[in-house]
């Protein structure tokens, strides 16, 4: 039989998947239709948003559209003419179109080319009715000629009208796009192209709550405050220049042996000199702007730059470095990597950064290579007067060559320029002779000696650090060691004998303190109050007492993987009801059991039930005397919660105190929780736990056995 040719077909359900799952953020969805304009030549974008009127209006004199346009470019479904160009643009992916779903769920769209007036209409929802419907023969409205009318005062342009808003706009959320807007653009590429103006009303009055033009000033306003480097790819070689407060450190070029070209960066380290003054300027806190803040082609990607995006994973690497290292909030820079041959492509989220590849991971190892551990070592020696990174002591008299030694492995295209290192960057002992020196000027020794004072602050905080961290490590050591000590007491298979008798004196003693008991409640029965009631609350105590020497000795014999008996049916809820009735009135802990409806029956080995719950009140009680515990059944009553103010307890990770020996405790045993897990998962349970600040979540889920 001769083969068919069978063809895709697509759901309408696609416009969500490329409209309002992948552009998830209103930000992003504007920033889309703005780029579009970049694209079409404009040199004019309005952003019109009416919160009275419930519709944005993205309006730019570009190149505008005609029929044939609309038809074969802007409804054909992820086109994208950009691809074909070798001009280089800010969109790639056609899918940008879908922005306009994110942000309303009704669409017009108006447009003028050579003279031709264009007009669609498009229902949003209409799409969302049945995803069966195939998309390709879902029908928008379209109108051409004098039908439409003429909104343009310029020869061509296009006009977005969103309707139905999916977001309340308010002026703060308006204020929030125009700040984002200012870093849309590269602010080093200031070529005067093209004028964003925002406009926001939330009334009928007509009269607009801000009416301003975009601009970005930030180019200028760092360079004569801090330390900051530059460096470009070029496509043979690559230039680096380190500045303190526009002053030369060094500059050199190297030969490019990396897939890379055409990336340029601009990174500053904010001290408090060049943060006081960022604010002074800009009227916002360094650390609330943003970070180091990527571009391709001069329009920016998502999320480099926002406030708790760590690009290069900087923080944790500085977790490692105590002072020595720069985390992201110590930065704040821009990185512009013009890409006409799409090396670096966007996640199609488009807030998600580049897909990973070759040309993403020798960009990041660039980075580090040329900008990030260059920018530490002089900001060391500034700091504390030498470098562990290049190797420079307190009284290095080549720091300043020094500095540049790491790029010695590289092929010099021009010979490395040195500059005379700032009296506040020089090795330590020699800030101490400048002080000394007749030649240093007043100004200069305040200088050097706010630099020395800043020194000892940060030494002093370095080995405050130091010395924490290594009282954590001698913890950590203390606690390793128990639990090793704990698993060859517990586990030891050697010295059946020796656990014989542990076991028998564990019962003996268990069974005479019961024997014991008796005797004095027969004893006591003849006694008159109150002195009798006095009595038998301390006689119910050594009960408990005797009840617990008998749970210790079941903990240790499961331990030994020996048999406990048989299990029996029970209401969960009733038996945790009356075992916390009863604990409550023996404990320090104030227990409040929130537990009601119908009846959880569950089968178990109530010796083991009640080694669980021994050991989570016990645990609670050793952690913190006064506890105050919750006890709580989820609403579909497959698990219940133990929840104690006990936290935060320093085991990392966490659920590793289930691990036999892992303790918090200064003399726990590391038995207890181990337990708790082992019966969970033979009842077919499964025991998790969490902590968010002080409060410590113990969870218990029925049939969830791993």
């Amino acid at each position: 039989m001769e083969s068919e040719k069978l063809h895709f077909k697509v759901s309408s359900g696609l416009k969500d998947i490329l409209g309002r799952d992948l552009i998830t953020n209103e930000l992003v969805a504007i920033f889309e239709l703005v780029k579009n304009g970049y694209d079409a030549d404009a040199t004019e974008i309005n952003l019109i948003i009416n919160s009275h009127e419930n519709s944005i209006i993205i309006q730019d004199n570009g190149k505008g559209m005609n029929r044939h346009d609309i038809e074969n470019k802007w409804l054909f479904v992820a086109h994208s003419e950009k691809k074909d160009s070798d001009r280089v643009y800010a969109g790639s992916k056609g899918i940008g179109r879908f922005s306009c779903d994110r942000l309303g769920s009704k669409l017009t769209l108006l447009s003028k080319k050579n003279n031709e007036l264009s007009e669609l209409t498009i229902d949003w929802g209409e799409f969302e009715k049945n995803s069966l419907d195939e998309f390709e023969k879902m029908e928008v409205d379209y109108r051409s000629g004098s039908e439409v009318e003429n909104v343009f005062e310029a020869e061509s342009g296009t006009l977005l009208k969103i309707t139905g808003l999916r977001d309340d706009w308010s002026k703060d959320r308006v204020e929030k796009v125009f700040s984002a807007l200012q870093r849309l653009v590269n602010p080093f590429i200031d070529d005067g192209k093209i004028k964003i103006n925002v406009q926001y009303f939330s009334t009928a009055t007509g009269i607009a709550e801000i009416d301003r033009d975009v601009s970005n000033n930030i180019a200028t306003v760092l360079d004569k405050k801090t330390i900051y480097i530059e460096c470009e790819v070029k496509e043979r070689e690559v230039s680096v220049t380190l500045f303190d407060k526009e002053k030369t450190i060094y500059s050199f070029d190297i030969e490019n042996t990396t897939i890379l070209k055409n990336i340029y960066f601009k990174i500053y380290y904010m001290g408090t000199a060049a943060k006081n003054n960022f604010y002074r300027i800009m009227k916002v806190r360094a650390k609330d702007y943003g970070s180091i803040f990527l571009y391709k082609n001069n329009f920016r990607i998502f999320p480099y730059g926002e406030v708790d995006y760590d690009s290069f994973g900087l923080n944790l690497r500085k977790t490692q470095g105590y002072n020595r290292y720069l985390g992201h909030r110590e930065l704040l820079g821009w990185i512009n990597i013009t890409d006409s041959e799409n090396h670096f492509n966007e996640v199609t989220s488009r807030d998600r950064g580049f897909v990973t590849n070759a040309y993403t991971i020798a960009f990041e190892e660039l980075y580090m290579e040329f900008i990030q551990r260059p920018l530490e070592s002089y900001v060391q020696l500034v700091k504390f007067g030498n470098s562990d990174i290049d190797d420079i002591q307190t009284d290095d008299n080549e720091a300043v060559e020094k500095l540049t030694s790491r790029f010695k492995k590289y092929k010099f295209t021009t010979v490395p320029r040195y500059y005379q290192l700032p009296k506040t960057a020089q090795p330590l002992n020699k800030k101490f002779d400048l002080l000394d020196d007749e030649t240093t000027s007043i100004s200069e020794k305040k200088e050097i000696q706010k630099n020395l004072k800043q020194a000892t602050v940060e030494l002093t905080k370095e080995n405050r650090e130091v010395k924490r961290e290594r009282e954590q490590v001698s913890r950590e050591n203390l606690r390793l060691k128990n639990e090793i000590t704990v698993k060859e007491a517990v586990l030891e298979k050697n010295k059946p004998a020796r656990q014989e008798l542990l076991f028998h004196e564990l019962g003996k003693v268990g069974g005479d303190l019961d024997d014991s008991i008796d005797v004095i409640i027969d004893l006591i029965a003849e006694l008159e109050d109150p002195i009798k009631h006095s009595i038998l609350e301390q006689v119910a105590k050594l009960r408990r007492y005797a009840d617990r020497l008998t749970s210790i000795k079941t903990q240790i014999l499961r331990v030994n993987n020996q048999s406990l008996g048989d299990t029996i049916r029970i209401d969960i809820k009733q038996y945790l009801t009356d075992y916390f009735d009863i604990a409550s009135e023996e404990s320090n802990a104030k227990i409040s059991i929130l537990i009601s409806g119908k009846p959880v029956y569950k089968d178990v080995n109530i010796y083991d039930f009640g080694v669980i719950l021994d050991n989570l009140l016990l645990n609670a009680e050793e952690l913190r005397r006064d506890a105050e515990i919750n006890i709580y059944f989820e609403e579909n009553d497959k698990a219940f919660h133990f929840i104690s103010n006990t936290g935060p307890i320093p085991i990392d990770p966490i659920d590793s105190i289930f691990n036999l020996g892992v303790t918090s405790k200064a003399v726990g045993t590391g038995i207890g929780m181990y337990l708790c897990r082992e019966i969970c998962e033979e009842f077919g349970w499964k025991i998790t736990i969490n902590q968010s600040g002080e409060f410590v979540d113990f969870r218990i889920g029925f049939g969830e056995k791993v």
